[in-house]
């Protein structure tokens, strides 16, 4: 199976976004986040998190896609 980047960025795949708000955040990687600096900059954008916000955010985030991954 393809990764949905790729498929977009082959033009197999139409280059959608979450939310309106999300575009300037994934624009460079085509709607799909990847980086986990995104995922920071998605909670600034849709939740109106501070910066300090959402680097409390992320480690948990971390932590329960470590626990259901198992």
């Amino acid at each position: 199976m393809m990764h949905p980047y790729m498929r977009r960025r082959q033009g197999k795949e139409e280059v959608t976004y979450p939310h309106p708000a999300l575009e300037p955040v994934l624009k460079r990687t085509l709607g799909i986040p990847i980086f986990q600096e995104q995922l920071l900059r998605m909670a600034m954008a849709i939740a109106n998190f501070t910066g300090a916000e959402a680097d409390e955010f992320a480690p948990r985030r971390w932590e329960c896609d470590a626990r259901w991954s198992a």
